[in-house]
């Protein structure tokens, strides 16, 4: 089963009124899919926080399959 980086992202500004991209949690989900990811994620991310919608702490979800890993030499 593939694994998922999930992290979940709010916009927010400085006192400058600079955006800056805000990492509000990261989890790593194993699924069959990445739309299963992501419904497993969102509610992980919902436990943690003890809301019913991810959308109040977060502007959007971010999700990768972690880098593959080198072959190992044959020696």
């Amino acid at each position: 089963m593939p694994s998922f980086n999930v992290r979940f992202i709010k916009t927010v500004c400085d006192d400058t009124g600079h955006e800056h991209r805000a990492c509000q949690a990261t989890f790593k989900v194993d699924a069959a899919s990445v739309c299963a990811a992501a419904q497993q994620a969102e509610s992980d991310f919902c436990k943690q926080k003890s809301v019913r919608d991810w959308t109040v702490f977060a502007d959007v979800i971010e999700l990768r399959t972690p880098p593959a890993l080198p072959p190992a030499w044959a020696g």
